[in-house]
């Protein structure tokens, strides 16, 4: 792609402020010739600005404790064991800190899918990174790439498509009095047990966001079907969600989004699942899940108790995975 007239977009860099725990850079692979990707500016606010003008990688690295991973899982509702007594990290968590520093870093952003394929299990208190490869398929379509790696595996590969907001798209403001504040408060929850400061993603460019993030609705999905399929023992090892461009959830609903399952086929060896995220009368989303075989579905009289336990208390060493020293 060539250098521009004009900047792509730009980005306030007090954003990154929102990650308390986590660590976030920026690299430029231009930044050293005459045309670099990425500049600094400072605005008429005298608030300095990263500016983007061609492709570009984002390194996030972060750790989660334990303690998190279960308050995370409490939010969420997921009734998985391994995440509990075992030490694996929830696959949501996992796809939460994938979407979420787009979300908050580049609001601007519309993503419109995500497809994320599990290649190993994450386990907590370990050092992970994950590496985001801008790509600018034109001026407002946009391939983000992405690897998740713990220590030297990867654990997850990741495609996001997206464009960038019309400066000419009308922001439909939600009034504060209107907001569900339980459901809210279960939103500013999942903010914490991620170490992100949850006013980052709701105070936008002038007006407050009170619609749920893309990152908590995909997180979704694995709880519940965990709490369908036996209530133990639910392994993703590949989420797609269609977010096309149905506008977010508004976090003023009774009981909040809600999760539909349908099993496309059953199958031998895996299950593929269809996933619907509605809010009231209107479908918002859609996806897909594949889980593993020893998630079985309600009613089932296969046990998964022994695989469950098996999960628990498996030496990573033995999966051929490196544990920290």
């Amino acid at each position: 792609m060539s250098r521009l007239q004009s900047p792509i977009f730009s980005m306030p860099l007090r954003r990154i402020d929102g990650f308390s725990t986590d660590k976030i850079c920026f690299r430029d692979a231009k930044a050293r010739t005459p045309h670099p990707g990425l500049t600094l500016r400072t605005d008429d606010h005298n608030e300095r600005r990263l500016v983007v003008w061609d492709k570009f990688l984002i390194k996030h690295e972060y750790r989660i404790p334990k303690q998190q991973g279960e308050r995370f899982v409490d939010v969420t509702n997921d009734n998985n064991l391994i995440h509990r007594k075992g030490n694996i990290v929830p696959g949501a968590m996992t796809v939460s800190k994938i979407i979420l520093p787009l979300e908050i870093l580049f609001s601007e952003l519309e993503i419109s899918s995500v497809n994320i394929k599990f290649t190993g299990s994450a386990y907590y208190s370990e050092r992970t990174c994950s590496l985001f490869l801008w790509q600018f398929v034109s001026n407002d379509y946009i391939q983000i790439e992405v690897k998740t790696y713990q220590q030297d595996r990867v654990i997850a590969t990741t495609i996001i498509l997206g464009r960038l907001k019309t400066a000419s798209k009308q922001v439909k403001e939600i009034d504060e009095e209107t907001v569900n504040k339980k459901c809210f408060a279960r939103v500013q929850d999942y903010f914490e047990t991620l170490g992100i400061r949850s006013d980052f993603y709701f105070q936008k460019e002038g007006y407050k966001d009170y619609t749920y993030p893309l990152a908590y609705i995909a997180s979704l999905p694995s709880a519940e079907i965990v709490n369908q399929l036996s209530g133990q023992g639910g392994m993703i090892n590949i989420l797609r969600m269609d977010f096309g461009s149905y506008e977010r959830i508004p976090i003023t609903g009774d009981k909040g989004p809600e999760v539909k399952l349908a099993r496309a086929k059953k199958r031998n060896t895996f299950n593929k699942i269809m996933a619907e995220i509605a809010e009231g009368l209107v479908t918002y989303y859609r996806g897909l899940a594949i889980v593993n075989p020893i998630a079985k579905f309600h009613n089932s009289k296969e046990p998964v108790l022994d695989a469950v336990n098996k999960l628990i208390n498996v030496n990573p060493e033995e999966q051929g995975f490196i544990t920290p020293t």
